[in-house]
């Protein structure tokens, strides 16, 4: 795949990403390898990193740490086999700290206002006060495409900045 047309991916995999809103994580125990998913809201940068609040007590939480490989998952239903697409990344996920995590959160926030308004309830203060905010750092993308036939599947190798 030439340079133009891993471009054109990556344009295809973000609008993808910007389309949506929940992903599927997978992580593993640092302990035992033992395998965990879970469904949270997500929202994408120009890099393709993914930005999602969890606490850090959860069961994935306690995977990542300050940080670990991860797997993401963005799909819908279908019913239709010729209809599905999904974008599949892998990488690392990381705690944020500092003006990382303000700078990542303000992204989560412009695209979840709702989030914004239940973190000032007085009510969810000490639960939101807890809440981890991560981000995945893409190292490879996978974008499923059956509408341009079948199995239709494409890898971007993300270059690191």
């Amino acid at each position: 795949m030439g340079p133009g047309e891993q471009s054109d991916l990556r344009v295809r995999i973000a609008d993808y990403l910007r389309a949506h809103h929940t992903m599927t994580v997978a992580t593993t125990s640092p302990t035992d390898q033992t395998p965990h998913a879970a469904h949270v809201f997500y929202a994408v940068d120009d890099k393709l990193r993914l930005v999602f609040l969890s606490r850090p007590t959860s069961l994935h939480g306690q995977h990542i740490g300050e940080e670990a490989p991860v797997a993401v998952t963005v799909s819908e239903e279908y019913e239709e086999w010729e209809t599905i697409q999904r974008v599949q990344l892998w990488g690392r996920v990381t705690l944020l700290r500092g003006t990382a995590k303000a700078t990542a959160l303000a992204l989560y926030l412009r695209r979840f206002p709702f989030v914004d308004e239940l973190m000032r309830e007085p009510r969810r203060a000490p639960t939101m006060s807890d809440i981890g905010v991560y981000r995945v750092e893409t190292v490879k993308a996978g974008f499923t495409d059956n509408t341009s036939g079948f199995l239709g599947r494409e890898t971007l190798e993300m270059v690191q900045e």
